[in-house]
């Protein structure tokens, strides 16, 4: 008996129904060709980046430090007095003991304007002034200290301490002083009196320097730096004492013999 053979096909011309798997000619998972829509961004949240970035500026402004006071300062060379009271400035061959260390590039240097005269009385006693004025001071340069200057001229510091505040005709309060004794190599000695303005704030010490360099920046400042020294060479370290009576008064003196806007520079 012979039984019929059914075989089941199925026709590769059958089409998908719509609706229903991939559309014909568009592989799975390519990218489409539509526009990108972003999304949107409201309002309120757009306003609040803009309030973020102008937050953000203005807090940069506020901590960009600015000069504090002293621009357009006058000029130490031309408004100090070259003869006041019974001082009278001379020439003098001797070489003063520089305002630097002798080692600064020029970006280190901390002074804008300096003076060194030498100025002799009725008495025939010498001062030597040195006057050095920075408008920017800043952690890495600032005013040197006599103590520092000394010792990297070839002087040996032999005494270092307070001096007794001047009291000056540009400030209320007495100046806060500082004295020393130097011996240089060759022989002899020199007695020194200074001090050190930087902005507001008085003293020789280093690191108070620093801090008030630092605070005065967080307030969006930057303040200036005097030096006022002077000096007097000695045959024997015993003259010393008198050699400051001497110099206390010609500072006196000097302070009170500038006009009221290089004092200001001087003391403040």
């Amino acid at each position: 008996m012979n039984i019929p053979s059914t075989s089941t096909s199925t026709s590769s011309s059958s089409s998908t129904p719509p609706g229903s798997g991939t559309p014909t000619g568009t592989p799975s998972g390519a990218p489409s060709n539509g526009p990108i829509r972003l999304p949107r961004l409201s309002l309120a949240v757009c306003a609040a980046g803009l309030a973020l970035m102008a937050a953000a500026a203005a807090g940069a402004w506020v901590a960009t430090p600015r000069l504090q006071a002293m621009q357009g300062a006058p000029n130490l060379d031309a408004t100090v007095p070259k003869a006041f009271g019974d001082w009278r400035v001379i020439a003098d061959s001797i070489a003063q003991v520089d305002v630097s260390q002798g080692v600064e590039t020029v970006q280190e240097q901390p002074y804008d304007q300096t003076v060194m005269r030498t100025y002799v009385n009725s008495h025939g006693e010498q001062v030597q002034l040195a006057l050095a004025w920075g408008e920017r001071q800043r952690q890495d340069v600032k005013v040197h200290r006599p103590e520092v200057c000394y010792p990297a001229q070839g002087f040996l510091v032999r005494r270092l301490g307070d001096g007794q505040p001047v009291a000056t005709s540009g400030r209320a309060a007495p100046v806060p002083t500082t004295q020393l004794l130097a011996e240089a190599r060759g022989g002899g000695f020199e007695a020194v009196r200074y001090w050190i303005r930087i902005g507001d704030q008085y003293g020789g010490d280093g690191m108070a320097a620093r801090w008030y360099i630092l605070n005065e920046g967080f307030r969006g400042r930057v303040p200036d730096g005097m030096l006022v020294r002077a000096s007097q060479r000695l045959g024997k370290a015993e003259s010393a004492p008198q050699s400051q009576v001497v110099m206390e008064g010609f500072l006196r003196e000097l302070v009170a013999a500038v006009p009221a806007g290089t004092r200001t520079m001087l003391v403040r």
